[in-house]
């Protein structure tokens, strides 16, 4: 498995940007308010010890919200709150993500 980190923008829940060390069409939505589905990636990176793992960071402008994470049937779907209610991101999301190994040339 390769990493990834890939931006998602918390009013669409479009890919801003995509940064990748593996292969595979990684793609995000929104799919109501506050919950974004990614699909392509192989879950989070784990975090240390087992990995280098960084999980998730939420730009500055979104302090005090609350990100609950959760990998089943290849979809990474995350969830974000503020004062116990669904929250839509002012501005992004950054995952570090697992995707498929490339290909060797």
């Amino acid at each position: 498995m390769a990493r990834a980190a890939i931006n998602i923008l918390g009013a669409t829940g479009a890919t801003y940007d995509f940064v990748s060390l593996g292969e595979g069409e990684v793609l995000s939505s929104r799919e109501s308010t506050g919950v974004y589905r990614i699909t392509g990636c192989l879950g989070l990176v784990p975090f240390p010890p087992v990995d280098e793992g960084w999980g998730y960071t939420v730009n500055q402008v979104d302090g005090g919200a609350g990100v609950g994470i959760e990998f089943a049937d290849g979809v990474l779907t995350v969830t974000v709150t503020k004062d116990g209610r669904p929250y839509d991101l002012k501005h992004m999301i950054t995952l570090h993500i697992l995707v498929p190994d490339a290909s060797p040339d």
